[in-house]
């Protein structure tokens, strides 16, 4: 008999254990391996964690799915947006039979959590720039909703009545033999354009610390170079999804990826963007520990079309998904 209950502090293990069925399931652009220690710091840790919105589905005693809720931030960061819910992953043991009922299942029980506490809207894989979970390790900065290779899931949100909100696509970019393709356009910048690369402190309200306190930050900056006015910043994540010891951390690579991407106007379409990130990319390939870097951006928008006209390797394509209730 299927059934439903919320997270219990003995639940871990039978997490980890439907993580790898989650990731032996998409065989196009897996997942990476979920240790303990990540699953305490990351996914439990954060302090906005409600252990009702983390539920398992249970066939008799054999753990069969789990589905990840939570709510939306605020305008300002400071707390919940009760109003607007999100399914923030859901995942189905996919050798067992039933394992499209269990996905309707535990889309239903998502759905009265959030909306028992007001949600009005629900939204299938958390909408950038409010993504509260799995950054990490889906890897790239925006989100990625839900992928399209899993296809249970994606037909247990359609048949629940969702409707298709973004359209993102996952890329990917191995930095160990990149080499920027030079253009009289960028030549003509040496000496116009400084770019300047920074550590930043990225947490500016709760909801940033609480979701993004992992990882290290850097900023890239464009400015004039006569007058210092910033024209384009680049925004960069650096994380290490599969770390263990931190004695050993540095022996291992790093992974970084894109964010945010902002250009002045004035200065769109004036190949700006791809000197910018030429630049950075260049920058982290010169760190000998940073040997791939990814993005999940929402498609349409400056990011996917720099990224679409360079090299970079389409991963996989998801969606993020909309119900009013």
């Amino acid at each position: 008999m299927l059934s439903v209950r919320p997270f219990r502090n003995e639940d871990p293990i039978r997490l980890l254990e439907l993580w790898r069925y989650a990731h032996r399931r998409d065989t196009h652009a897996p997942l990476p391996a979920l240790t303990l220690e990540q699953l305490q710091t990351q996914i439990l840790g954060p302090p906005m964690l409600d252990r009702r919105s983390l539920m398992i589905a249970f066939e008799d005693d054999r753990p069969v799915g789990y589905i990840h809720t939570s709510f939306a931030p605020d305008h300002a960061g400071h707390s919940f947006d009760y109003s607007v819910g999100q399914i923030c992953f859901l995942c189905v043991d996919s050798t067992y039979s039933g394992a499209s009922r269990v996905a309707t299942t535990l889309i239903r029980a998502g759905e009265d959590y959030l909306s028992g506490s007001g949600a009005q809207t629900i939204f299938g894989g958390s909408p950038s720039p409010s993504v509260p979970f799995y950054t990490a390790f889906y890897s790239g900065g925006e989100a990625v909703g839900i992928l399209h290779s899993d296809k249970t899931v994606i037909n247990a949100f359609h048949e629940a009545n969702y409707q298709v909100h973004q359209a993102t696509t996952w890329f990917h970019l191995d930095l160990q033999n990149y080499v920027p393709v030079i253009t009289a356009e960028t030549v003509g910048y040496y000496g116009e354009i400084e770019i300047e690369i920074n550590e930043t402190s990225r947490a500016k309200t709760w909801w940033e610390g609480c979701t993004l306190a992992n990882g290290i930050w850097f900023d890239a900056t464009a400015s004039l170079s006569r007058t210092g006015r910033p024209i384009a910043r680049l925004r960069t994540r650096i994380t290490y999804p599969d770390t263990g010891n931190m004695l050993t951390m540095y022996e291992r690579t790093w992974l970084a990826s894109l964010i945010e991407l902002r250009v002045h106007p004035s200065f769109d379409n004036k190949g700006i963007k791809k000197y910018l990130l030429d630049e950075l990319l260049q920058y982290l390939a010169a760190q000998n520990q940073i040997l791939q870097i990814e993005a999940h951006t929402v498609d349409h928008t400056p990011l996917f079309t720099l990224l679409r006209g360079q090299s970079w390797t389409e991963r996989n394509r998801g969606s993020v998904f909309i119900k009013n209730v």
